[in-house]
Formats: structure tokens, sequence, C-alpha cells
């Protein structure tokens, strides 16, 4: 789950700013995050952006190996 975001509207466009953070979520969402969800879910670039920083961060827990 991001967090540490807001949306801003630029340009007539709404725009997702701020420093990323992610949770790995085991409970039901409050309505605010399902909403917070739903957005990000339909933003291509910004899926792809995350499975990304996931990899990066599969990889990087590989390296420092476990601890």
């Amino acid at each position: 789950m991001p967090a540490g975001v807001r949306m801003i509207r630029q340009k007539g466009e709404t725009v997702l700013v701020g420093n990323l953070s992610y949770f790995s979520t085991r409970t039901a969402l409050c309505s605010l995050c399902q909403e917070m969800e739903s957005v990000v879910a339909r933003r291509p670039w910004f899926v792809k952006a995350h499975a990304e920083y996931l990899a990066q961060i599969k990889v990087k827990r590989q390296m420092l190996g476990p601890g």
C-alpha cells in the first residue's frame, strides 16, 4: 500500500506528489485507503513503477541476506 502521497490538480489533470513509502497490509482497508488503491490501480504507469520498486527491494534483500 503506497503512503505519503497526495493528489493535486495541475494543468487540468490530477497528479500524485510526495515521497512514496510502501507498507504491506493484512487487514481490511478503510474507505480512504480503498479509494487511494483504486486511483493508483487506474494508472498503469504507476503500477509499472511500483512493480519495479518491489523488484529492486527483492534484489536488495537477496543481496543483504537474512537479517
